[in-house]
């Protein structure tokens, strides 16, 4: 039987990335003033940082339609007996709830379709989509596959530190990271998503201790299975911090992979960040 892998633009997943292990990435929509954009497909992640700091109406972000979901589960059923849609937290997205009433159509047609909430984002989904991936190559089921996405998500993490909170309070995703508004003078936010939320996991004084304190949390979190450094506008430093951390990535290596535009319109110009994955012995 064999297994289509879904999952959508917030995974960031680099192009080449997808395309090895032949993920379907399913673009979510970015509207700004009258246009609308398919993220990373008519808009580029460098384009959307150029235009953000200077946008007088905010930018907005929405889900794909059921019908969006439809056309790509059809086309994949064509090749494929069954499908494994692995999604952005539902708590900071309709695009979980989309995929679940597309995929309830296509049950309808006879083809199943089983969805899974990561409660992640960015190479947090993934790489747990990679994972998947992986295992449907090698012949795994749709239960098993399901119960890796699970697993997956549930050692994976996205941690971003940002230059300002503003962007996720405008675009209304702060979750439980409100706390720290109001108290960020000089201070570096560092935030994760535990249950699907935003959550501040530190703050620091400058941004030298912030890229110190992300390293130490890859030094915390090994082994790992899956490793990326994540940044907006500086791939440069991106890059630096891969050089450092390169001896707890799988491979040696740590992928350096673009917050895209959806991602990116709420974490803002400047954030660094992790995707990564724990190993099951270090769960």
């Amino acid at each position: 039987m064999s297994i289509a892998v879904v999952t959508d633009s917030t995974s960031d997943l680099p192009v080449d990335i997808a395309k090895q292990h032949d993920i379907s990435v399913v673009p979510l929509n970015v509207h700004i003033e009258d246009d609308t954009f398919l993220d990373g497909i008519t808009i580029s992640a460098a384009e959307m940082y150029r235009r953000l700091p200077d946008q007088k109406v905010i930018p907005t972000t929405s889900a794909p339609s059921i019908g969006t979901f439809l056309e790509v589960y059809e086309k994949l059923a064509e090749t494929h007996d069954e499908i494994i849609s692995i999604h952005i937290s539902a708590k900071l997205s309709l695009t979980h709830g989309s995929a679940v009433n597309a995929a309830e159509e296509m049950m309808a047609k006879g083809t199943r379709v089983e969805v899974v909430d990561t409660q992640q984002a960015s190479m947090a989904l993934g790489w747990t989509a990679v994972q998947v991936a992986e295992l449907t190559t090698g012949g795994g089921s749709i239960e098993e596959a399901v119960a890796l996405a699970k697993s997956a998500a549930g050692r994976a993490s996205f941690i971003g530190m940002v230059d300002t909170l503003e962007y996720l309070v405008r675009g209304g995703r702060i979750g439980k990271a409100r706390g720290f508004v109001g108290s960020l003078l000089r201070v570096q936010p560092i935030l994760t998503l535990i249950e699907g939320e935003a959550h501040p996991v530190a703050r620091v004084r400058n941004r030298n201790k912030g890229l110190a304190e992300l390293q130490k949390m890859v030094a915390e979190a090994a082994p790992l299975d899956k490793l990326a450094v994540l940044y907006t506008t500086e791939e440069d430093v991106a890059e630096q911090i891969a050089n450092s951390i390169s001896d707890y990535a799988p491979g040696g290596e740590a992928v350096v992979a673009q917050l895209g535009p959806v991602v990116g319109n709420y974490l803002g110009p400047g954030t660094l960040g992790l995707g990564l994955i724990r190993s099951d012995s270090g769960a």
